[in-house]
């Protein structure tokens, strides 16, 4: 059974609806991917106004995992998140892999090779009920 942790740094002061979701697309990506996946920052390590801080974003690693399943994973959250949520495949400079290269997001400041995954800006989670409108009497 593969499984999703975290490291023990990692903190999760709060949880919104669109961290849960989240949460649930890791543990269901794990599965499908047939990985374990760690997650290695919540609520921690950020500042405002970053996502990270509201519960609407985790870090995961990609250590240890091979191109392939880097690929496999991006595609099963996306697949799974829609596209309420963005997941980045995020590193500090262009990899050599061509799978890896298809796919990354590159960022000098990125601590190494991981996955960024956050409600989509610009968007509300859950989004805002639709309702019918009012029948017109006659």
């Amino acid at each position: 059974m593969n499984v999703v942790r975290h490291r023990p740094s990692a903190r999760f002061d709060v949880i919104a609806p669109a961290g849960f979701r989240i949460l649930a697309a890791l543990d269901q990506a794990a599965q499908d991917c047939m990985i374990d996946l760690m997650i290695t920052s919540g609520t921690d390590s950020h500042v405002a106004p970053d996502p990270h801080l509201t519960g609407e974003a985790y870090d995961v690693s990609g250590k240890g995992l091979s191109a392939q399943q880097i690929s496999d994973v991006k595609t099963s959250l996306e697949d799974m998140l829609g596209p309420l949520f963005t997941v980045l495949y995020e590193v500090r400079e262009v990899p050599s892999d061509p799978t890896l290269r298809s796919i990354a997001y590159v960022n000098v400041k990125a601590t190494g090779p991981h996955f960024h995954i956050q409600r989509r800006r610009g968007t509300t989670f859950p989004p805002p009920a639709v309702t019918p409108a009012t029948p017109m009497v006659a």
